[in-house]
């Protein structure tokens, strides 16, 4: 189920049960725990933002810090590591025309009604506060807001919200790194941590998290993990009360995405590097068709190098918990063309398997794709989740071919054709196949250095279709979905 993303998406939640309370070893008795938990994770790396030293003359991008000897810029000796505070700061501007129509739901239905066909227009500012080698803060702010044509139901207005976006400090020491606070976070390709605010389409991603890295084995890094983020964000400014979590189709949800978990990334081998995790997601919405029971991952990622020209991919994972029993699989081998070398030319043969809910036993057997709730393979195929929730990736088997190739320098393309199964044919057509995948997108960089030595502007075009099959009616079936962007963004 299923924003680097995305385009829109869209959590009640009432007292815990007693069950529900002994699974929180906290002493969580009480409504807005949670909200608190989350407040508290952001206003501990506030605090810490506070603690910064007043900053001089700005210079290029950069401020110096009262104290920096002088021979110094931005904080930093040349050649050398930084010994004094430095300020950085920047933000980016991205436009975005969005056109889709005929996407079919599981029910029947259309997604979003038909035609939808509106643009996003996205603002950020960034600052980041490096106190010495071992300390470092930042802060991001984000608005967008949005402007329809169809249908005419627009929600997000030309104010909108300000939302704190990051806000976290980094501190190291020995082998431990510390990250504390709201943060993004991603993991492999994606495919269980990457976003924590699914709802709101690629506007943000964020986490309130705590990071606890070590560094102490040999090419080895293991991260412990404590996510809680609530559906509506309570330091929005100019809030709208908006559901960013998304975990039904149905009515907005008040409630939190809590949990955490081990994860392990190991380049001993430098032919073999792999990655292991557990991950426990140990509260969500209490609906029909998710249990409401902490649900635990294990799995693995191996990325082994045959040759110079052969890499591969594969990603495992099985989801247990009290009547879950779901696995995934991710494989992909990717091979570079050495005649199209200069044009960095490569073609992939891969395939995704998430299980599907059997409805004739007890179990839950439907993949939950915990915190990778965004479009994954596509931008088109997302919407399709809608009715079990924002991005609810599940009960899908696809094999696919994909290539991409950069012709010029500043162009890249991206094909990539699949065919789609279910794995539980549970449609309203009553058969299994979802049907047939096409996506194209071009990248490409307009101009670089524009008005600073850093800044690029930049953008793309992007167009998917989906021939359904007889897993949705015939009416779907006679209809192609189609989706088409357009993005032209400028970073500073």
């Amino acid at each position: 189920m299923s924003r680097v993303y995305h385009e829109p998406f869209w959590q009640n939640q009432g007292t815990l049960t007693p069950t529900q309370e002994r699974r929180f070893p906290l002493c969580i008795q009480k409504e807005g725990i949670f909200v608190r938990i989350e407040s508290t994770i952001v206003f501990l790396a506030l605090l810490m933002a506070m603690m910064s030293c007043p900053v001089g003359a700005e210079q290029n991008g950069k401020a110096t810090f009262e104290g920096s000897q002088s021979g110094t810029a931005g904080g930093l000796k040349a050649n050398t590591a930084p010994a004094f505070s430095e300020f950085l700061f920047g933000g980016d501007i991205r436009l975005r025309e969005v056109y889709f129509d005929n996407i079919p739901y599981t029910n029947g239905g259309e997604a979003r009604g038909g035609v939808n066909h509106f643009q996003r227009y996205r603002t950020r500012l960034w600052g980041e506060y490096r106190r010495s080698e071992n300390f470092m803060v930042k802060a991001r702010l984000v608005n967008e807001f949005r402007t329809y044509l169809e249908p005419d139901n627009n929600s997000w207005n030309s104010l909108d919200e300000i939302v704190i976006d990051n806000l976290f400090f980094d501190w190291k020491w020995n082998d431990w790194t510390l990250r504390l606070g709201r943060q993004d976070l991603i993991y492999g390709t994606g495919k269980l941590i990457l976003d924590g605010t699914a709802k709101d389409g690629s506007r943000t991603i964020y986490f309130d998290a705590v990071k606890l890295t070590y560094s102490g084995l040999a090419d080895t890094t293991v991260d412990f993990l404590l996510l809680n983020t609530n559906a509506q964000d309570p330091l929005a400014m100019h809030s709208e009360d908006r559901d960013i979590a998304g975990f039904t189709g149905g009515n907005a949800f008040d409630g939190t995405e809590t949990g955490g978990g081990v994860y392990v990334k190991n380049k001993s081998i430098q032919q073999f590097p792999f990655e292991a995790y557990y991950l426990v997601k140990t509260h969500e919405q209490d609906v029909a068709f998710l249990n409401n029971n902490d649900r635990h991952t294990i799995g693995t990622r191996l990325m082994p190098v045959f040759t110079s020209h052969l890499k591969g991919n594969l990603e495992a994972a099985y989801q247990f918990g009290n009547d879950i029993s779901a696995f995934m699989i991710d494989a992909k081998a990717a091979y570079a063309i050495e005649p199209l070398a200069a044009q960095k030319a490569r073609i992939g043969l891969g395939w995704y398997y998430l299980s599907g809910d059997d409805p004739e036993t007890s179990k839950d057997e439907g993949w939950n794709p915990l915190w990778a709730r965004w479009p994954q393979y596509s931008e088109l195929f997302v919407y399709a989740y809608d009715t079990d929730g924002a991005g609810r990736w599940s009960n899908l088997n696809m094999p696919y071919i994909d290539f991409s190739i950069s012709p010029i320098k500043k162009l890249k393309i991206d094909l990539l054709l699949g065919y789609m199964w279910a794995p539980e044919g549970n449609g309203a057509g009553g058969g299994k196949d979802r049907g047939l995948l096409i996506t194209c997108k071009n990248n490409f960089t307009l101009k670089e250095k524009l008005f600073t030595p850093k800044d690029k502007l930049s953008g793309h075009l992007l167009f998917e279709f989906l021939e359904p099959g007889n897993y949705y009616t015939d009416d779907q079936q006679d209809h192609a979905a189609a989706f088409l962007r357009a993005e032209l963004s400028y970073y500073f």
